[in-house]
């Protein structure tokens, strides 16, 4: 019996005589061969320490699913806001359509994917490969984003999946413009001594004030990324270069670091689209247009590659 938390006789001795076997191992570990080492160490996680370390990847597993559903949550919600502020203005261009007869627009599709950084080139963090279903049709370069922005660009296959670069990297550029639409220019990575790589707004005229905080848009202009996809907002004025233009420094709207799932656009192909005939309503393949263009002044001759409009018929009232 113990009294006031006195050691119980032979307990001095007991652990005298474990410190020392303990001791030993150790010794003997350090004598080892590097090849003698990890045989033992692979013995040693496969037999008592396997319960514990499959509980910590299960651990780990609960906690990146966690962190994953709160990111898709909150792009969910992004993208829901952005319905609902651009549900009114599709309803009107809906409507103006309908009364101009114009066919609706085809705008592609999505596809998801998931990102994997730093390969297929190993240690590089600036490019990625992708990994999804459907992505073998893919037409590259072709934009990669979230409901939080735009991601990267995927530049070619690799694989069953994609291989691309994320914003950050040294050849990335875009076509943005503000969100009112006043002001357009081209963005592209800045990497600064110490700091995480931001964004760069290049090319705004010097007339252009852009006000902190105001959210760049893609243009899709080159038909690489679809319009509409937040790139950044405007930190603050970086620069002026002699009257013109002006620089702006830009915080990116996602993070590389913090993505994982991704959207790939699939964009619409230039024979699906068409436009409608004027006279009757009825939509015209692109390579029709030639025959809607208008006659050569008189004393002109009409270029060989067009030929005349075509002659109003009865049926329009002889317009």
């Amino acid at each position: 019996m113990t009294y006031l938390g006195a050691p119980r006789p032979g307990r001095r001795r007991a652990d005298v005589a474990m410190a020392v076997v303990l001791v030993g191992l150790g010794g003997l570990a350090s004598s080892l061969s590097r090849e003698q080492q990890n045989q033992v160490e692979a013995f040693v996680r496969g037999t008592a320490l396997f319960p514990f370390l499959e509980l910590h990847r299960a651990s780990a597993e609960r906690t990146a699913v966690g962190r994953r559903l709160s990111a898709l949550q909150g792009e969910r919600d992004s993208l829901v806001e952005t319905l609902i502020r651009y549900r009114a203005l599709a309803e009107e261009s809906a409507d103006l359509r309908d009364i101009a007869r114009l066919a609706d627009p085809e705008i592609g599709v999505v596809r998801a994917a998931e990102v994997y950084p730093g390969r297929p080139r190993v240690g590089d963090p600036d490019v990625f490969v992708l990994r999804g279903t459907g992505l073998s049709d893919l037409v590259f370069p072709v934009g990669v984003f979230t409901g939080s922005g735009l991601v990267g660009v995927a530049r070619g296959p690799h694989g069953t999946g994609a291989r691309g670069e994320f914003w950050s990297h040294p050849d990335f550029r875009v076509s943005v413009v503000t969100e009112d639409g006043s002001v357009s220019g081209i963005v592209r990575a800045l990497r600064r001594d110490g700091e995480e790589p931001i964004l760069l707004l290049d090319g705004a005229p010097f007339q252009s004030d852009i006000a902190p905080g105001t959210r760049l848009l893609t243009t899709g202009i080159a038909g690489v990324y679809p319009p509409g996809i937040t790139v950044g907002s405007v930190r603050q004025l970086a620069e002026e270069e002699a009257g013109w233009m002006k620089r702006y420094y830009v915080e990116p709207a996602v993070r590389p670091a913090e993505t994982r799932l991704v959207l790939v656009w699939v964009r619409p192909r230039l024979d699906s689209l068409a436009v409608p005939d004027q006279l009757g309503g009825r939509p015209l393949p692109l390579d029709s247009l030639a025959a809607t263009r208008p006659a050569a002044p008189p004393g002109e001759e009409a270029p060989a590659s067009e030929a005349p409009p075509p002659a109003p018929s009865e049926a329009d009232g002889g317009r």
